[in-house]
């Protein structure tokens, strides 16, 4: 993980969090009164927010200080005590951030084994999730495991939330300011390299500006540092990109890769991992153009630093529609870029 994805991804969003829920949180927690109507005048109504108890979490691998940090700070808040199985990937430095949250607990007058993780394979996380005594799960992975989840909570009746995948799309319609645009381009594919679950997946830009964006995009990708920010040796050269967590994941993005450009899709930068000369589970910045609805890359989630950009035909909003909602039934997040606001909620985001 760069320097930059750590600090915009893990600290910077942590502490965001904190300063979130002490200004906001107690306002939140507080009782949600509603109107009762005329044949309940002698009533008062009211939602009232109340522990769980023991807040279980799974969190997945991609931002390990964030995804920790995170339900632990809102569960401590709510007043629940909070256990995290973390992945096995990130075992290591999640034992050593949980002893940031026990040290702060012990700071204030309460006990520091409010907060506890457990490391381990699936074995763990069923574990955690089969427990009576566990008041709610919290879930972030793979809509597969999510089922698994899902099942394993209906017996027992117990609360569950779930983050599972995303195939993120980035609309771009003709009235666009691109130099505006741009960015946002790449920090939606590229931050922590392209390992994001609200990361841009799929970017649609219409007709009559799509060969502009295509020319644009292709110097800015090949302009993009990418190495191990723990192996500089010139501590001025900022890297931009990363490696990939696992090894295993290198091949899975390849076989999207493989798969798109024998369909027709044109690649115009990075592609092939094989071919680099590093260390490590690097895969290159890639740009791959004139992707279509047949390739497995525009249906499966990547979760790697891989932009596949389609057209969208005679700047139609309605063929816009009809693409991203064709192959992918599920998007987490969307980013609409337009001329006019009215035109992105209500035309095409309402839909």
């Amino acid at each position: 993980k760069t320097h930059v994805d750590a600090l915009l991804g893990e600290v910077l969003t942590t502490c965001e969090k904190i300063r979130t829920l002490l200004s906001h949180g107690e306002d939140w927690l507080r009782n949600d009164y509603r109107p009762t109507g005329p044949l309940m005048m002698h009533k008062v109504a009211f939602v009232q927010y109340v522990p769980v108890g023991v807040l279980g979490v799974i969190a997945p691998w991609n931002y390990p200080f964030h995804n920790l940090m995170n339900h632990i700070l809102s569960g401590l808040l709510s007043g629940n005590a909070v256990v995290t199985k973390v992945s096995e990937h990130t075992s290591w430095s999640s034992i050593r951030f949980i002893e940031i949250v026990k040290e702060a607990l012990k700071v204030c007058g309460h006990s520091p084994e409010l907060v506890q993780v457990v490391t381990g394979l699936g074995l763990t996380g069923a574990a955690l999730v089969q427990n009576s005594n566990i008041g709610k799960i919290i879930f972030t992975g793979s809509p597969e495991v999510g089922i698994k989840v899902m099942e394993s909570c209906a017996p027992l009746i117990k609360p569950l939330t779930l983050e599972l995948g995303g195939k993120d799309p980035m609309v771009i319609t003709e009235d666009v300011k691109l130099d505006a645009v741009l960015p946002w381009v790449m920090r939606g594919c590229y931050q922590n390299c392209g390992q994001n679950c609200c990361g841009v997946e799929r970017i649609y830009v219409y007709d009559s500006i799509y060969d502009e964006f295509v020319d644009r995009i292709k110097p800015l990708v090949e302009g993009l540092r990418q190495g191990d920010p723990t192996d500089q040796k010139d501590d001025k050269i900022v890297l931009d990109c990363g490696a990939m967590v696992m090894e295993q994941q290198l091949v899975t993005i390849q076989s999207l890769v493989d798969d798109a450009i024998s369909k027709g899709a044109r690649l115009l930068v990075g592609g092939d991992y094989k071919k680099n000369k590093k260390a490590g589970n690097f895969y290159p910045p890639t740009v791959l153009v004139d992707v279509t609805n047949d390739m497995k890359i525009a249906q499966k989630e990547v979760f790697g630093p891989v932009m596949a950009v389609s057209r969208v035909p005679k700047d139609s909003d309605e063929e816009c529609l009809r693409l991203l909602h064709e192959v992918c039934t599920f998007g987490l997040g969307a980013s609409i870029y337009s001329g006019s606001q009215d035109r992105a909620f209500t035309k095409i985001g309402a839909n």
